[in-house]
């Protein structure tokens, strides 16, 4: 799903006011055959204005990669590789991010620019934790821990004695564009009031805006789109926001009113959502890259990912290379062995 022309024309919402697109394709005898989707912008660093080049994403992307079938990989890679080598003046950087291990761009692309003399890093960086669907829900939750179960008692204990609560569940292929325009507002509404809105990511910012309500109507279209909102007195308090494609379930948002944890509406509304997703065919259920404690509690494994960061033969881009890839590594361990750690703070007894 996330290779699909509608999630990058979605993605494309936010990021236009801030980028400008940089995508790549390689047609053979009138074919498309590859396509490389990536943005250019200026980004400021200690070391002055650099050009970047990154991948066609969003906070919400789960997985990216060069679009290209195996048996076009080569040639793609050689065409794509030769072209940004021949075109320094362009950028000085590549960053790019969500990447499984094995994608076209971590391995081919990455051995094709360093062969060609440029400097390249990979890092693993926090997976896409899941869960395997395809059981029984009372198997998968029973091997759950004493302490998690105890906390979504309490919790449904907790919102039953505060009002009238109600999960309301627009599921895939359901079209209804009253419905549908109803529960988008009320997901704005949670993200903006969520403790996410000191981070500019919420929903009622206008890049985010436009790349969650473009995603509704193509995703609908689809047969895509899943939403959850679990409401107390009729106020939304709880939302997750999913796209389900080819038996996978992917949370892309899960928000939740701030100053409500006492009563954890997110937790109840996650727990409720997931008894609901077994027994019906879907395979997995993705929640999202991120190292998040809560997605551990539930999680059973994680596909990895991996970020390859590409230098430029520009000079900008050579000595980028070093700062990042020697100097800024060689400072942070001389200051590691240098600094004393301060002494712990001790704790108040609590009797």
């Amino acid at each position: 799903m996330f290779a699909w022309h509608e999630w990058f024309d979605a993605a494309w919402q936010w990021r236009r006011d801030s980028c400008c697109l940089y995508v790549l394709t390689w047609v053979d005898r009138g074919q498309v055959r590859a396509i490389l989707p990536m943005l250019t912008r200026t980004a400021q660093g200690r070391l002055g204005s650099v050009r970047e080049l990154t991948l066609l994403t969003v906070p919400d992307t789960q997985f990216c990669d060069m679009l290209v079938a195996d048996a076009d990989r080569a040639q793609a890679v050689d065409t794509f590789a030769s072209h940004l080598a021949a075109h320094a003046r362009d950028w000085d950087v590549m960053r790019l991010a969500y990447l499984r291990p094995d994608s076209a761009i971590s391995t081919t692309l990455a051995s094709a620019m360093a062969a060609s003399g440029h400097a390249v890093t990979h890092v693993a960086t926090p997976g896409n934790p899941f869960i395997s669907l395809l059981g029984e829900w009372n198997a998968y939750y029973g091997g759950r821990s004493r302490r998690l179960k105890k906390a979504n008692n309490l919790a449904a204990n907790r919102l039953a004695k505060t009002g009238e609560v109600r999960i309301e569940w627009l599921e895939p292929g359901i079209e209804d564009t009253g419905r549908l325009a109803s529960l988008i507002e009320g997901i704005v509404e949670v993200s903006k009031n969520s403790w996410k809105s000191e981070t500019g990511t919420t929903l009622d910012q206008p890049g985010p805006g436009a790349f969650i309500r473009r995603l509704s109507k193509l995703a609908a279209e689809r047969g895509w789109l899943s939403i959850w909102m679990l409401t107390l007195d009729g106020r939304p308090m709880a939302t997750e926001y999913q796209l389900v494609c080819e038996g996978n379930v992917h949370a892309l948002r899960s928000d939740f009113r701030r100053g409500n944890e006492d009563i954890s509406p997110g937790s109840h509304l996650n727990r409720t959502l997931l008894e609901q997703l077994f027994g019906r065919g879907y395979r997995r259920y993705f929640m999202g890259p991120g190292n998040n404690a809560y997605k551990f509690r539930w999680a059973e494994d994680t596909d990895a990912q991996v970020a390859v960061t590409i230098y430029s033969r520009s000079i900008a881009g050579r000595i980028l290379g070093v700062w990042e890839r020697r100097v800024r590594p060689w400072a942070s361990a001389l200051k590691a062995r240098f600094v004393v750690p301060s002494k712990p703070v001790a704790e108040p007894n609590d009797d």
